[in-house]
């Protein structure tokens, strides 16, 4: 058996697949956020209790927002409990086994290219809105990274200039990753939240808001439409820059209709003239396809992916 860790957050998937990658059984959990003792401690019961529930010893395949360091430690700001930390080898010393592991948005491209949303693509390209944004680049089944593995950052790019133009008034936020004004602090789940307050806005959470816009309420319009155009401008200038065949979403958003409708209309803005932009496409295995990625890592370990 595989099995899939997909760490977020705020919350932390693991799931269990067979053999013909088919999936078995899910668990959500809440992402622990101060203590990192703690954190391996609750992955390695669930892998101790998956082995006994499935009579083996199963490999573990781990998918997490950041990147690994020269020294084998994770890079994961928006993970605080695990920041700095070697997870993926203190999960092997505990676990007496191999544990992969790769950034999340990865996991969830490798996943969308194998019989998903990017299957057969020549170049395909990931961005997954959850509490951070994550990015990821296929070139033929191989991620495109450098030796120091911090390659397709996409949601620490910068904000439009235009975009600023037209806003004047909007903040360049701080990001956790030491710059301001990054993509991931408009177009997070957390910079969503941000963007309502900057319109006029009570404080309410991400589903909160969507329920208000479409419900009609103005602020939550000027809110979406706002937002709309920042993720339709980031993206304008990944296409420009890299020409992916496909773009596939990935995170709670990722799955609503109304996103691809909307970005649809506002894309051809933010693209040079008489150019077409790739087709932006839901994922198959849904927005948290990371779980199922993390396991192929595992999997699929011989690829040069992982």
């Amino acid at each position: 058996m595989y099995y899939g860790v997909d760490i977020g957050g705020s919350k932390i998937a693991f799931a269990v697949f067979d053999a013909q990658g088919v999936e078995r059984e899910r668990l959500v959990l809440q992402t622990p956020t101060t203590r990192y003792s703690a954190f391996v401690q609750m992955l390695g019961e669930l892998v101790t209790a998956a082995d006994g529930r499935w009579q083996t010893a199963g490999h573990v395949g781990i998918g997490f927002p950041g990147v690994l360091d020269s020294n084998g430690l994770m890079l994961a700001p928006n993970v605080p409990a695990i920041h700095g930390h070697d997870l993926k080898g203190d999960l092997q010393h505990r676990l007496a086994r191999p544990v992969y592991a790769d950034n999340d948005a990865n996991c969830f491209l490798l996943s969308e290219y194998h019989q998903g949303a990017a299957a057969g693509a020549e170049l395909a390209l990931a961005l997954t809105l959850g509490t951070g944004v994550g990015g990821a680049l296929l070139h033929r089944g191989q991620l495109v990274n450098s030796g120091r593995g911090g390659s397709a950052e996409f949601g620490h790019g910068g904000v439009n200039a235009g975009l600023l133009a037209r806003y004047p008034g909007l903040p360049l936020f701080p990001c956790g990753c030491g710059l301001h004004g990054c993509l991931e602090t408009y177009v997070s789940g957390t910079g969503l939240i941000r963007l309502y307050r900057h319109v006029g806005g009570e404080p309410l959470s991400g589903p909160a808001i969507i329920g208000a816009w479409q419900q009609g309420e103005q602020v939550a319009n000027d809110c979406l439409s706002l937002y709309l155009d920042i993720l339709a401008a980031g993206l304008g200038s990944l296409m420009t820059q890299l020409d992916p065949d496909v773009v596939v979403l990935g995170g709670g958003l990722s799955e609503q209709a109304w996103l691809y409708r909307e970005l649809s209309s506002r894309l051809p803005e933010y693209l040079m003239n008489n150019v077409e932009p790739a087709p932006v496409r839901p994922p198959v295995f849904g927005g948290s396809g990371g779980v199922r990625g993390a396991a192929l890592l595992a999997m699929r370990a011989a690829l040069p992916f992982s």
